[in-house]
């Protein structure tokens, strides 16, 4: 990730704030009670993002696909 993700408080709550490498936002979070829970969720987000790859979810077969991979997981 290029940016940096800040923890910022407002009142009793925080949230955390995605910024590129210009300082604009990027991304906001909700409101959480605590800064470890903000944080918790911040680093769960740069962990996911640098990670991440680009899935097309508008082509019909990657949608159906997406479909029946949750599908099979829910056995009641």
């Amino acid at each position: 990730m290029a940016g940096r993700i800040e923890i910022r408080k407002g009142g009793e709550k925080f949230r955390f704030v995605v910024l590129n490498r210009n300082g604009e936002k990027l991304l906001q979070s909700g409101q959480f009670d605590d800064k470890p829970s903000a944080k918790r969720a911040a680093s769960s987000l740069a962990k996911a993002a640098s990670g991440a790859g680009i899935v097309d979810a508008t082509k019909p077969a990657a949608a159906s696909a997406k479909r029946s991979a949750r599908r099979r997981g829910t056995k009641r």
